[in-house]
């Protein structure tokens, strides 16, 4: 069945464009204000699920997405309400299935989508969740999600998958995939000014350009952040740049360069005992080393460069790009574990192709890909000075090299086997490598206790190919106009990364034991099904799902791998596992998530005191249960650190005029910290409130803005974000946590000048 949908996008890959002066609800849009960008009517004639401009605005989309079989939702970023949104949490707290832990205000924490990630807290956590800017890979291609290099300021919209929707960009991760769409000269017209100012310190700017002449646009910016941070010891420092030039030589052909630099300082405070949350909330205090002698920190620093050709007609597109990235982290000192520097490079190329046929006289999408990328690293650990808080490096210690391939193939149909029936099939492919080699060459340097491990002499070392065949089968029905069933069934894996293997041979090295364990791809099948639709006023969205997992890689205190007879008190005092460095992976046997998935979002009351007016409720509700299925050691235990219950509501009012002003409930339930379950109450995190309030205006045309935002307003002591344990007697003085933020209040403006 063929269908004319309107979108307003920049020029398309397909059929006409036609230019028109703008209506009266074009010149309320930030995306028609610059007076060099005109308002562009796309008429694209599309099959089955909607052939759209790339990229396509937020409001095609969301119509997209609406027509496929999975849990996929866009969320705008320039189109929410002004306010703080300094991470994801800020921005997707309405979006399920997603949970974020909260390390402040700062990009540092753990994603997880669907329990992906279950129990990594540090540099590698994300694993499970593929993040992708524009399309193209973000981040290391074997560690999941890098957070700090997901720049907020320059999206334009998210796009979020769930599960098997992630196939749409060739990965089928058990958590999902983000890909954030960034602004151009096209959407972000004209020159903008905007800040906030904040509790604990916080300040963010931004000043950013975009516009278009002729066949070429452009778009820079540039922002800042700066946190002091809630708890001693965690202030965050960011300095970000990027941009992207646009170039359509013919009506056909389109090329785009993006260009990202980012740093990022963030000092690293101490966990706090659950018990004394209250006291020491803000302190930093840590009961086995009071004084905080070492100066921890994580900074990273990255390069991006992407270039992007597309290539269109009427029915195909086709796009092949490019991609640099280079990343840093370094400077970690912790007890036992040294400074740490570790440089990555990925490169790669991505090519995508599109193509609408009829198949045996059935309207169809075709989508293809294949992605090779290559990345190389180095690890290095050196002890630290006597006396300088781990800000001086002394010996190197460790010096380890790592390399892989990652190969990824993936195709999806999509064909309308009936009216408004759409039926779907694709397939993921992959193979990669894992290759660790010790090229430490160094003396026999001994452990400097606090300061530091011994050296390595050459015992690290691992190499191993992992591959698979990745099966989707999906329907969506459009029952009723507006009104859509979807179910699927698929395949996902994930692969050990280069932070497992790292915490493995690192064992090694400290117990001269062979300790290692043959780690296991993580394999699950999904089963899906959602009811989704919308009224003129009401939109929702219920989604169900079971996941069977065989090998799911967990991380566990090392000292569950060192057998109890070689455990000396030096052994313990290394691997206790409150301290960083101390947890290592493991694969479970069985493992069950599920859970269930719903937002709504509803106008009941509309025209209240004036024409325009409304009175707005929103809610988004996760119910998580995820278990061991019969496993060895841990039964039928539920597994740690996700709640069971996740809750975010708003309700509030808007004038026609742009003054807004509303309140706002985050609810987290009950969280266990261990895998066996024991410890009792003692080692449950307790469920908590937390009540916001937002005010603010801005301009119907999007010209300027004025917020003030509330959080934490009853100031609740809450645990953010915590380290699960395998049992209550590997914690040495109970569970710590890390704090969450108190009650803060933010102000901010935007001002745009054309």
């Amino acid at each position: 069945m063929l269908e004319a949908v309107t979108v307003t996008s920049p020029p398309p890959r397909a059929t006409t464009v036609v230019r028109t002066a703008p209506t009266a609800r074009a010149k309320q849009s930030r995306r028609r204000a610059h007076s060099e960008v005109a308002a562009q009517t796309v008429t694209a004639v599309r099959v089955g699920i909607a052939s759209v401009p790339n990229p396509a605005s937020f409001e095609a989309q969301q119509q997209r997405l609406l027509r496929r079989p999975g849990a996929e939702s866009a969320v705008s970023v320039v189109q929410q309400d002004p306010g703080k949104k300094s991470n994801l949490r800020d921005v997707l707290q309405l979006t399920p299935g997603i949970y974020m832990s909260d390390r402040g205000e700062n990009s540092q924490g753990t994603i997880s989508i669907r329990g992906s990630d279950i129990s990594q807290t540090g540099p590698r956590s994300g694993r499970g969740v593929r993040g992708y800017i524009d399309g193209i890979p973000l981040g290391r291609i074997e560690s999941g999600i890098s957070l700090p290099i997901l720049d907020l300021s320059v999206a334009d919209y998210l796009e979020i998958y769930r599960g098997a929707a992630s196939l749409r960009y060739g990965a089928l991760a058990t958590g999902g995939a983000l890909n954030l769409i960034s602004k151009t000269g096209l959407t972000a017209p004209g020159a903008r000014l905007s800040g906030y100012v904040g509790s604990y310190g916080v300040r963010q700017s931004q000043m950013e350009y975009g516009g278009a002449k002729g066949n070429v646009d452009y778009y820079a910016q540039v922002n800042g952040f700066r946190n002091d941070g809630y708890e001693y010891h965690s202030a965050n420092d960011t300095l970000r740049f990027s941009g992207n030039v646009g170039w359509r030589p013919t009506d056909n052909i389109e090329n785009r360069t993006s260009v990202a630099v980012g740093s990022t300082r963030q000092e690293l405070a101490t966990q706090v005992p659950l018990d004394q949350i209250v006291t020491y909330r803000r302190s930093g205090y840590d009961p086995t080393n009071a004084s905080f002698p070492y100066d921890t920190r994580a900074n990273l620093d990255y390069q991006r460069v992407v270039n992007k050709t597309i290539f269109r007609n009427d029915t195909t597109s086709f796009e092949i790009t490019p991609y640099f990235l280079a990343t840093s982290f370094d400077h970690l000192p912790s007890p036992r574990a040294g400074i740490v520097d570790v440089k990555w490079q990925d490169v790669g190329i991505s090519t995508r192709l599109e193509h609408r046929a009829d198949l045996w006289g059935l309207p169809t999408e075709l989508v293809a890909g294949y992605r090779p990328t290559y990345e190389t690293a180095n690890y290095r650990s050196w002890q630290w000075a006597a006396g300088s808080g781990g800000t001086v490096k002394n010996r190197l210690v460790q010096d380890d090299q790592f390399k892989s391939w990652l190969h990824e193939a993936y195709g999806e149909a999509a064909v309308e086997v009936l009216p408004q029936v759409r039926a779907f099939v694709g397939l993921q492919a992959f193979q990669t490598s894992r290759v660790y080699k010790d090229d430490y060459a160094g003396p026999v340097i001994p452990s400097a206790g606090l300061m530091g491990p011994g050296s390595s002499s050459g015992r690290r070392n691992y190499d191993r190919s992992f591959e698979a065949l990745n099966p989707k089968f999906g329907m969506n029905w459009e029952y009723a106009s507006r009104h859509f069933l979807f179910g699927n069934i698929s395949r996902s894996t994930e692969v050990p990364n280069s932070g497992d293997i790292f915490a493995l041979l690192s064992v090694e090295t400290a117990t001269n034991l062979k300790v290692i364990q043959d780690l296991q791809m993580q394999q699950a099948w999904t089963y899906e099904g959602s009811v989704r639709g919308s009224w003129d006023r009401f939109q929702y969205d219920l989604t169900l799902y079971h996941m069977n997992l065989r090998n799911e890689i967990l991380s566990q205190c090392a000292l569950g791998l060192i057998p109890k007879a070689q455990q000396t008190p030096a052994i313990r005092g290394q691997f206790a596992c409150n301290l960083v460095g101390s947890l290592v992976p493991f694969n479970a046997d069985r493992t069950v998530h599920r859970g269930i998935e719903t937002v709504f979002r509803t106008k009941p009351f509309i025209d209240l005191f004036t024409p325009g007016d409304n009175i707005f409720l929103n809610a988004a509700w996760t119910y998580n249960d995820f278990y061991f299925d019969g496993d060895r050691l841990y039964g039928n235990s539920h597994l740690p650190v996700i709640p069971r219950h996740n809750l975010y509501g708003e309700v509030g009012y808007r004038h026609a005029s742009g003054f807004y002003a509303s309140a706002n409930l985050r609810y987290v339930g009950e969280r266990a910290t261990t895998f066996d379950g024991s410890g009792g109450e003692n080692f449950k995190i307790p469920s908590y409130n937390l009540f916001g309030a937002k005010i603010g205006w801005r301009a119907p045309d999007d010209s300027a803005s004025l917020w003030f935002e509330a959080r934490n307003i009853t100031d609740v002591a809450y645990a953010g974000d915590f380290t699960a344990l395998r049992t209550a007697a590997d914690a040495s003085g109970g569970v710590t946590v890390m704090p969450g933020t108190g009650r803060a209040f933010y102000a901010g403006f935007s001002k745009r000048f054309d």
